[in-house]
Order: C-alpha cells, then sequence, then structure tokens
C-alpha cells in the first residue's frame, strides 16, 4: 500500500464535499431554475479567480498561498484548477437533465470519483495509463451504493448502469476535464436508460 501525497489529500476532501451540491439540489433547492444560478454563479466567480490569477501576480501569490496545498503542478502554472470544471459540470449537468438523473450523476463525480482516486493511488495494481483497475472497482461500487442511496425514481438497473459509465469515463485518457465529462457522460447514458429500459 502506498501513501496519499498531502495535496491528493487535500483534493479529495473537496471532492468528497462537493456533494454537497446534489445534496442541496435533492433536498433544499429543489427549483431547478434556481440550483442553475445558484451553481452557475458559483461557476461564473471560480472562472473570474481563474481569470485574475492569470492576469495579476499578486492576486496569484494569494491564491497560491491559500490553496497551493491542493493544486497540482499545472495549475499551479496557470491552467484552470479541478474545482472550477467541478463547478462548471455541476452546472451544465443540473442544466441539462431532470433532477433525478441529475443528482446520482453528480454523485458519481463527487463520491466515485473520490474513492476511484484513493483507492487506486493506495492500491495501484492493473495500470491503465496514469488509472488503475482497482480504483474503477472501487469507484464503481461506491457509486453504485451512494446513488441508489439518493435515487428517487429511477429503476435500479440506471443507476448501475450510470456508474459504471461514469467510472469508465474516469478511467479512460480523455483530454477534457472528467470533473465536467463523469457527469454529462453518465448522465446522458442514464437519460437513454430511462427510455429505453
Amino acid at each position: 500500500m502506498r501513501a496519499l501525497p498531502s495535496n491528493e489529500i487535500f483534493r479529495k476532501i473537496l471532492h468528497l464535499v462537493s456533494c454537497v451540491i446534489p445534496l442541496s439540489y435533492l433536498w433544499f433547492i429543489q427549483e431547478k431554475d434556481t440550483m442553475v444560478l445558484f451553481v452557475g454563479m458559483l461557476s461564473i466567480f471560480a472562472i473570474f479567480i481563474e481569470y485574475l490569477r492569470n492576469k495579476f501576480k499578486f492576486i496569484d501569490g494569494y491564491f497560491k498561498a491559500l490553496f497551493n496545498t491542493m493544486l497540482r503542478q499545472e495549475e499551479s502554472r496557470g491552467k484552470i484548477t479541478g474545482a472550477t470544471w467541478m463547478l462548471f459540470g455541476d452546472t451544465i449537468t443540473i442544466f441539462m437533465f431532470p433532477k433525478e438523473i441529475a443528482v446520482p450523476a453528480l454523485i458519481f463525480l463527487s463520491i466515485g470519483d473520490t474513492f476511484a482516486a484513493i483507492i487506486g493511488k493506495l492500491y495501484p495494481y492493473i495500470k491503465i495509463k496514469d488509472k488503475t483497475l482497482t480504483g474503477t472497482i472501487a469507484g464503481i461500487i461506491t457509486s453504485i451504493i451512494a446513488g441508489l442511496y439518493v435515487n428517487q425514481v429511477l429503476l435500479p438497473e440506471i443507476i448501475i448502469l450510470g456508474a459504471i459509465i461514469a467510472m469508465v469515463v474516469e478511467l479512460l485518457p480523455i483530454s477534457v476535464n472528467d470533473n465536467l465529462t463523469i457527469p454529462v457522460v453518465s448522465g446522458s447514458v442514464m437519460m437513454i436508460g430511462k427510455v429505453l429500459i
């Protein structure tokens, strides 16, 4: 078993905390338009901060002082952070899909992706480029459990299908950030499954 780098620990804690967005949508802010506006405003704010830190060195200095423990090398050099991609992915997913699809799709991202990364780094068996099959299996299992927990109307088969697709997307070396692709692709597949099954 390997140790997790400290920056990855902080990133995964943030990833887990991000499930407050789909859970808030499920239990508190139940109007779709209100939720899209709320998360959309957070996304715009995050993009504005990204712009400022790349434009002004003193802002970048403050940003790194606050978040350096979470940043990867490419993010420290100015690349858009995973947190901003996650907010963007949350906004698109909530906008595109009905609540019963959007909530589990975002839970797959928050919970499944987190455990896929943690288990994959702790037990890196059967490597596929920079990912591991052990991580993918852990992500599928936790996604199914969490997805079924929040599910209200979908058939269990659709949740299971969505969870598997979400973690396959996480495994594949796609150039687009998986904080966007995981919920959008898994949500799209669940929408198709809802019609066909």
